[in-house]
């Protein structure tokens, strides 16, 4: 991991919001000492939303703090796409110098309320990241860097180029003024590559001498004259691949997004690139500018196909375009069109066999076990692009795909489920509350909504169990989330004329509204938390009861947008079971009501007089009386005298409607229910006393896991710091005798660490070696 990379990551990161919190505005980036100047080129090259307080320059991304608050609010032609934060980086200028409101400068007042609607990048202490902070934490590369005048001035002179160095050739040691000096001195490649990424710059900064010097290292490594072939000519040749340059090649394949002049080299006529097609296309930017444009051209138009057509030339173009996304221009961001194949292949190949089964309980299977990576694979390709004219042709082909599947999948799930009504109102089930057990209801989580989110949950090393049970009719939230709540047994029956059923109160029956549902668990015994609290856990037998999410409520107000929200609303979800869990429950059981129907361009229509209906939502209605209507009717749920009207397949009673729910298909019925604990229980370990005799070390640890190993090194960081001949178990007594075998240490500052299976370090404490009681 490279400097410049690891500051894209932690800026990423400071974007990531809790549950029900708006995305901040704007990343505010304060640098009191102007430590970060020397990487402005390189970020602003590798960070199209990277701005910077200063003299206006808007080709440079450039201007004051007025100009950067337009900026913020979209107010400019130069801002960057809704969607996407900018991230403001203010040299000179100190949190503290923003957080001073009235005693703020005026340069910088116009700023002062963004870092109320927006977020400062800093560290947990509050402090802003200086370049050593960086350098030494966690978050950062985690070196161990000499905290001391010289070496500062070092890795502050070598700064462009520490950016674009691999940090693994760094770890294991303590760094000093030297060792960044060495960064400087000549690497032939890394010089090669920073002229042909900017020949002017960097002729501008080698005259006389050093320009020399330059060229005749060029001749001696590399068997080129830079003064005679000039930058295309340099170029033509990797382009050819010659031996020689094959470094050059290689060291930029590595970190491709430092050096974007060199792609844009590559590229131009001048570089000689006519005649050299059919020798390496990997290596030609215009080749892979070529491809995307045929591809997207055929995906266009693969949308007026009909579906088995459609699907088979998906495939073809797959196979064909897909080993693209190996080579380096997909890492810089050229090949958008070759990874949108990766959801549309898989669409392709799932949508070619509808969901089946003979029994509702077989289809429910079916859909659990694959159908649902078929509706996945559709919302990741229609989240692909959020340019209006490609998010158009992918729309296209989604629907020419999608369509057929999501349809003849509905239509058999109303089949077997008409000939099966009793089997489908026991597959409803029932949730209840346990002790230790947290029930966390998402409004509106699909089942490949929950899918992803297991997976995910199960990068986190948590374990995810996946089951399903059946939505009861019709699929709306007031019908629905009764039956996923503990007080399910308690529901009374109502004339279901807007689909909600009543509890009883003191007062008479009320219809079962949310906060009626959740008072009522609250009597029973559950523990009810607020939509985003943490609490430790009072442990009763009845458990607990949490909701989070915003899916539901999204969709009916972005209709097809939704799909560029999905990815983070599940990363939210994850973050809240895991937010529970460390709080202290055992177990927390995700439950929800219904899911959905998204297509593009809307979903087909059906007519059905207002006259015969009592209430019409887009994808039920409950019928008036006795009235005859000529689509499919089931019984409500919560009263099976009353009919309920859904029309058949995906078909809707509204025009328009591109995200809905209510009706009858695997998608609306088959929701998840997902068990989530943790793999293994958590070691916790805590050092009881280090004492020294001579130089042996006798630590004493209280632990869970005599597995944990515990070590002696002069930086608890860095495992090649240790001082001892190897690192020993705690075991069952909970004692370590650890020997220094080295006379040189005594004396020195050393820590106490102890380790977790994976080498994590758990907890740690410092001590002096040979110290005397």
């Amino acid at each position: 991991m490279r400097l410049l990379e690891r500051l894209l990551a932690s800026l990423a990161s400071a974007l990531k919001v809790p549950e029900g919190t708006a995305a901040p505005a704007a990343v505010l980036w304060t640098d009191a000492d102007g430590q970060w100047l020397p990487l402005i080129p390189q970020l602003r090259a590798v960070l199209p939303t990277f701005f910077t307080l200063g003299t206006y320059d808007s080709p440079a991304r450039t201007g004051p703090a007025i100009w950067l608050k337009c900026i913020v609010d979209r107010e400019l032609p130069e801002a960057p796409p809704a969607g996407e934060t900018p991230v403001l980086y203010l040299p000179h200028v100190g949190r503290q110098e923003l957080r001073a409101a009235g005693d703020c400068p005026s340069r910088t007042q116009p700023l002062i309320e963004l870092q109320y609607r927006g977020r400062v990048w800093h560290q947990s202490n509050g402090h802003d990241w200086t370049v050593q902070a960086f350098l030494v934490s966690d978050e950062g590369l985690g070196l161990d860097v000499a905290r001391d005048r010289r070496t500062e001035e070092a890795f502050l002179r070598v700064l462009p180029i520490l950016a674009d160095t691999d940090a693994s050739m760094l770890r294991g040691r303590r760094l000093d003024a030297d060792d960044f000096d060495k960064l400087s001195v000549s690497d032939p490649v890394r010089d090669l590559l920073r002229w042909l990424n900017g020949p002017e710059l960097f002729e501008a900064g080698a005259q006389g001498g050093r320009w020399n010097s330059f060229r005749n290292l060029c001749k001696s490594e590399f068997k080129i004259d830079p003064d005679a072939l000039g930058a295309s000519g340099v170029a033509a040749g990797i382009l050819r691949g010659d031996s020689a340059l094959e470094p050059i090649w290689r060291r930029f394949c590595e970190a491709p997004q430092l050096y974007p002049g060199i792609a844009k080299l590559l590229s131009e006529p001048s570089s000689g690139a006519q005649g050299l097609l059919s020798l390496d296309p990997a290596r030609n930017p215009r080749v892979n500018e070529d491809d995307e444009a045929d591809l997207r051209k055929q995906l266009e138009a693969a949308g007026n196909l009909p579906q088995a057509s459609a699907c088979s030339r998906v495939l073809e173009l797959e196979q064909k375009h897909g080993p693209r996304r190996e080579w380096v221009w997909a890492r810089m961001g050229s090949s958008p069109w070759a990874y949108a194949l990766v959801p549309l292949a898989r669409l392709a190949k799932l949508s070619q066999s509808a969901v089946g089964g003979a029994t509702v309980a077989s289809v429910a299977a079916a859909y659990a076990v694959d159908g649902w990576r078929c509706d996945w694979a559709a919302m990741e390709a229609l989240a692909h692009f959020r340019n209006t004219a490609d998010a158009a042709v992918i729309a296209r082909l989604v629907r020419a795909l999608y369509e057929p599947w999501l349809d003849a999948s509905s239509r058999h799930f109303q089949d077997v489920l008409r000939k099966e009504p009793a089997e489908a109102r026991k597959a409803v089930g029932s949730v209840k509350g346990e002790k230790d057990t947290c029930i966390l209801f998402v409004d509106g989580l699909r089942f490949d909504l929950c899918g992803r989110l297991a997976e995910v949950l199960e990068s986190h090393s948590l374990s995810a169990k996946l089951s399903h049970r059946l939505a009861p009719l019709p699929t709306v939230t007031a019908t629905a989330k009764p039956a996923a709540t503990t007080v399910a047994s308690e529901i009374k029956a109502s004339n279901g004329e807007d689909f909600t059923p009543l509890l009883q109160t003191a007062t008479g029956l009320k219809p079962a509204t949310a906060p009626l549902l959740r008072e009522r668990m609250a009597s029973q015994g559950v523990e009810t938390l607020d939509f985003g609290e943490t609490r430790i856990p009072a442990g009763g037998e009845a458990g607990g009861w949490a909701e989070c999410g915003l899916i539901d409520s999204i969709g009916h107000s972005l209709q097809a947008e939704l799909v560029h929200q999905l990815k983070s609303e599940i990363e939210k979800v994850a973050d809240r079971v895991v937010t529970l869990l460390d709080s202290g429950w055992r177990r927390v059981r995700v439950v929800t009501d219904h899911g959905w129907l998204l297509l593009p361009d809307g979903l087909p229509k059906v007519e059905l007089p207002a006259y015969l209906t009592e209430t019409k939502w887009a994808r039920c209605a409950v019928v008036k009386g006795s009235a005859e209507v000529a689509v499919p009717t089931y019984p409500w749920y919560w009263n099976e005298s009353v009919r309920i009207v859904s029309p058949p397949g995906i078909a809707c009673f509204r025009a328009g409607e591109r995200y809905t729910h209510g009706g009858v298909s695997p998608q609306e019925c088959v929701v998840p229910d997902l068990i989530v604990e943790r793999g293994v229980e958590l070691s916790f370990a805590s050092i009881q006393s280090v004492q020294w005799r001579g130089m042996r070390c006798k630590v004493r640890v209280e632990t869970n896991d005599p597995g944990l190993q515990i070590d002696l090194r002069t930086n608890w960081k860095q495992a090649a710091t240790s001082i001892v001949a190897a690192a020993k178990p705690v075991g069952s007594s909970g004692e370590v005798s650890l020997a220094v075998v080295d006379d040189k240490y005594e004396g020195a500052a050393a820590s106490v660490v102890v380790l977790d299976a994976g080498g994590k370090v758990v907890v740690s404490q410092t001590t002096c070696v040979g110290e005397k009681a």
